[in-house]
């Protein structure tokens, strides 16, 4: 058996992808307007430009805008698009290096509860551009793992050593499914709540 859950961005985080985008655009928008300014529109109005201010601009806006596209490319490249089940782990799919975790390790899942992101801290990872990933801590978990694309009907999986929290879509199809590939594999594995 192999089935894939989907991972839709939620209404809040489009939003906050796309403040930080705006943010992201704006210095090099502001340089770019000095630039300008200091080359094109030189007048008894404006102040002149300090000396060489329009050859040192170009390679600083440059060296922004290299920067956030190589950020954005990252951010997007380890967003969780959703989650792939089979008889052997359970994979959060990623453009770039896929979170793999074996059944046999698996010991507990369930719902998450509600609100737990509200008490969570970001220790590693980004909380509201194209995902919420990485490394999170709370006082009643602990450390865990969230791979996420919303903050509501989370699922929380605990291996030995590591709880993760995700968003599929169909968190309750995703949990029937894993509870039913753990009962035929080996080391089963027990549906409860977890977080």
């Amino acid at each position: 058996m192999q089935k894939y859950y989907r991972a839709e961005m939620d209404r809040m985080l489009r939003i906050t992808t796309r403040v930080v985008y705006a943010t992201f655009l704006f210095p090099p928008a502001l340089l770019f307007y000095l630039w300008y300014r200091s080359r094109y529109l030189p007048g008894p109005a404006c102040r002149p430009a300090p000396p060489g201010i329009d050859r040192l601009l170009p390679p600083i806006m440059l060296v922004f805008v290299v920067l956030e596209a190589v950020t954005a490319y990252v951010a997007r490249a380890l967003a969780p698009r959703g989650y792939l089940l089979n008889d052997v782990e359970l994979v959060v799919d990623r453009a770039k290096r896929p979170i793999k975790v074996p059944l046999r390790e698996i010991r507990e899942f369930g719902r998450a509860e509600d609100g737990l992101m509200r008490r969570s801290l970001r220790v590693m990872g980004t909380a509201g551009y194209y995902g919420y990933y990485g490394l999170f801590w709370n006082r009643k978990l602990g450390k865990f793992r969230l791979y996420a694309t919303r903050t509501r009907d989370l699922v929380s999986v605990r291996t030995e050593r590591t709880l993760y929290v995700l968003s599929p879509d169909d968190s309750g199809d995703f949990l029937a499914a894993l509870a039913a590939l753990k009962r035929g594999s080996p080391a089963g594995g027990t549906p409860q709540s977890t977080a």
